[in-house]
């Protein structure tokens, strides 16, 4: 049984370029409302059980069901409905187009290839009348290029998959870690005085640049001695620095911002220890204080932390299985890049996530984002042969 048995490629690909002319960013009125609905629509026009569930004003998470036999959802395909907005893309960036075997426009690679395949897939398993031990769910939620509130939504709903699948582009290799991502403020509070006496001052962008150097010299170098399984050793970045008024005064502020990437094998309390801890070093040298804090204002409110799935899990084998079926050549699991909501689903509810998608991440967010249209029907084939794999 084969996923283009039930649904053709021309089928498939024009549910995706039809996908892609829909916008939903954070630019648009409509945020992901009409990205949710066209989902919606393309599933229920199918017979598929498929429901919207509005999180705010125009931003709804949709979810589409195949039910088994057995309680609960075995198998998860997880993606955002959002996308970047346009910016200046080379092209009109919602009027998709193809040239030499790829589609471009936004969201093509982030991660509408991947919905798609997804779409394809639970209209082939109804189309076949597959009879299912166990549910297949379709879960597009909001927000992931934000703040992941629709991926949390799942987490507070307690809609809890064993087993998910999130197509972020991985070129079809099956992605089973990633680091987790932390954006830290220091704050240094030093003494103002005028310009002309900087001695009887405590200069905070002194402390800062001081703090700066030493991230830079010392504590990036231990950061990198300590490695994990396919993601290496985490990243520390410093990424914003602001203070001062004017040039006449000695500035008695100065805000340090870090973007910290930590390893499965780190927590969060230690690494926000080593940042303390720096802190602390540069002001019982130079005076001032400091007060260090999370950005969680600009992040997932339930923390955007690392992922891994044991490589010999019986998920991952699976997994490995359907790619080396379809594309015809032996896989290995490798590490994702970037971060996804896997980090939400494998902590805080336990389910087993690899990520596993069409296109290139270096395309996501590009001025000539693309994905090829081959990956697309291949990332559908592959989840067509997972789903009955592990749910039939």
């Amino acid at each position: 049984m084969k996923l283009q048995d039930y649904i053709s490629e021309e089928e498939i690909l024009k549910i995706f370029t039809d996908f892609v002319s829909v916008e939903g960013h954070k630019d648009v009125e409509a945020r992901e409302s009409n990205s949710a609905k066209f989902i919606y629509n393309t599933l229920k026009a199918e017979g598929i059980e498929v429901e919207l569930d509005e999180i705010e004003k125009n931003r709804p998470n949709v979810y589409g069901y195949l039910r088994g036999e057995n309680e609960g959802i075995e198998l998860m395909f997880n993606g955002h409905t959002d996308t970047i907005p346009g910016f200046t893309m080379d092209f009109e960036p919602f009027k998709p187009f193809e040239k030499d075997g790829k589609i471009y426009g936004r969201g093509t690679c982030d991660m509408k290839a991947g919905i798609t395949g997804y779409m394809a897939t639970l209209i082939a398993l109804k189309r076949a009348g597959v009879k299912l031990k166990n549910t297949v769910m379709l879960a597009g939620v909001i927000g992931e290029e934000e703040r992941s509130k629709g991926t949390e939504r799942l987490i507070k709903e307690n809609i809890v998959p064993k087993k998910v699948i999130i197509g972020e582009p991985t070129e079809l290799k099956p992605s089973i870690a990633h680091k987790g991502m932390e954006w830290i403020e220091v704050k240094f509070t030093g003494r103002s005085t005028h310009g002309s006496r900087p001695k009887e001052g405590i200069n905070a962008v002194y402390l800062a640049s001081k703090f700066c150097n030493e991230v830079r010299e010392d504590l990036q170098e231990k950061i990198e001695k300590k490695t994990f399984d396919l993601v290496g050793h985490g990243t520390i970045n410093v990424g914003v620095i602001k203070g001062g008024n004017d040039p006449n005064i000695v500035p008695d502020e100065c805000t340090v911002q870090i973007d910290r990437r930590w390893l499965p094998n780190e927590t969060l309390e230690e690494i926000h220890k080593e940042v303390e801890d720096l802190a602390k070093e540069v002001t019982e040298e130079l005076g001032g204080k400091y007060e260090v804090r999370a950005l969680r204002e600009f992040t997932a409110s339930m923390i955007n932390a690392p992922h891994s799935i044991d490589r010999d899990d019986e998920f991952v084998k699976d997994t490995l299985d359907s790619c080396e079926k379809i594309l015809g050549y032996n896989q290995e699991p490798v590490a994702f890049p970037a971060w996804s909501d896997a980090g939400l689903l494998s902590n805080h509810v336990g389910s087993k996530c690899i990520i596993l998608g069409p296109g290139n991440i270096n395309q996501a967010h590009s001025n000539d984002e693309f994905c090829k249209k081959d990956e697309i029907i291949k990332a559908g084939e592959i989840y067509f042969d997972l789903a009955l794999k592990i749910c039939s």
